[in-house]
This record gives structure tokens, sequence and C-alpha cells, in this order.
């Protein structure tokens, strides 16, 4: 399970050895095997989130991969390839919208999310929209995260001090917790639903909602 934080204008992921290194304002991803570059990629917009899918179901390796939101854009990448840059796939987003946040599940579907305040989740087998979920957060949406217990839960995570969970497929929400003010950032741990927030006081807030989240379930 690959791991991720955010700084400034840099976003930076981990997958088994690799690292994936988004510099926002240079539109550029940078990809390392441990202290090796491997490859640079040219976004079109400004990346605001990166990814390695969990899994993905058109037969390449997961680690080669990564799932990318820039502008209002969804894009999948293939840094062994040379055509388009490397990019395999776009996907527009919202229409005149802003993508923030991007999320896999280990089933391989892929979740966006952004300035529309709406989820959308997508089969990367066919490229089409399964669900919507429309109004899950009250503000933009800058965080992600399925369910470990459930695939059919997703946590969402708007600019304010409230982080959603919910089920994606039904639009309906089951249960959210708040900071003491608007969230920075937030993070599920690999394989289990405890999840962490960082708040703009400087407090850390986290979660332990495995036994919530079975009995929701049932």
């Amino acid at each position: 399970m690959p791991l991720h934080f955010a700084c400034g204008k840099i976003h930076t992921i981990w997958y088994s050895f690799q690292v994936a290194v988004a510099r926002e304002l240079c539109k550029s991803i940078d990809i390392y095997d441990q202290d090796i570059h491997i490859r640079s990629l040219r976004t079109l917009w400004y990346p605001s989130s990166v990814r390695f899918p969990q899994c993905f179901p058109q037969g390449s390796e997961c680690s080669s991969i990564l799932a990318i939101t820039e502008g209002p854009q969804l894009s999948i990448w293939d840094f062994r390839m040379h055509n388009n840059g490397g990019c395999v796939q776009r996907v527009s987003g919202p229409t005149g919208g802003i993508l923030y946040s991007v999320c896999t599940s280990p089933s391989g579907l892929i979740a966006v999310g952004g300035t529309d305040r709406a989820v959308t989740i997508y089969d990367p087998r066919r490229w089409s929209a399964l669900s919507r979920w429309v109004g899950c957060s009250k503000y933009e949406i800058t965080g992600l995260s399925f369910s470990s217990v459930d695939q059919s839960f997703i946590y969402v995570q708007g600019v304010d001090y409230e982080i959603t969970c919910g089920r994606w497929r039904e639009s309906e929400r089951a249960f959210s917790f708040r900071g003491d003010s608007n969230w920075l950032g937030f993070s599920k741990c690999a394989n289990t639903d405890v999840v962490a927030g960082w708040c703009e006081s400087g407090s850390i807030f986290v979660a332990d909602v495995r036994q919530d989240l079975s009995v929701i379930g049932v």
C-alpha cells in the first residue's frame, strides 16, 4: 500500500521501493527507484494528487502505473511506455471544475473529487463512471480513501474540519468526525481503517473506526 503526503506544491507517494514526486508548479512527475531517477513525466495541467493503483485490471503491473489528477482531468500513466509521453488514458472531470484528489481500491476502482464537492468512481476496464456521489462534502474535496474494511465505503475530506464516510454507490452518509480546525490533510493506515488528520491548529486526530464500519456494513 502506498503512503502519501503533500507539502506546499510538492506531492510525494511511495510504492514498495518506488517514489513518485509531483511538482505542481513545474507540471512534472519524477519517478525514483530508491535513489535512482527512472523517468520524468510532463502533465498538461498542474498535478494536484498522485497514486500508484493498488490493482490495475488491464494487465499492467501496478508499480509502473500512476493515477494523477491534473486540472479538470484524471490521467493514467505507464512510465514504461514512451508514446504520448507515457500517458495512456485521460478522463475529463466536471466542466469548469478542478480535481484535487484521487484514490484507488484493491479491486482497481478509481475515485476522484474536487471543486464540485462530488466523488466520482471510475471502472478502468471501461473508463465509465460507476457512481457519482453529489454533495458528499460541504466544501471542496481535498482527500479521498477507500475503506479497507468494506470497499463500498469511502472517506471524504473537505477543506473544512469534517471527514465523512459513506457508501459511494448509494450516495449515503454513514458517519463523520471532526477536528478542532480546518484539515490540512488526512491519511488512512494501510490495510486497516485507522484514519488520522492534521489540523490548522497543529493538532493531530486519530480515529479507529474498524468496529463501527463492521457494524454499519452488516
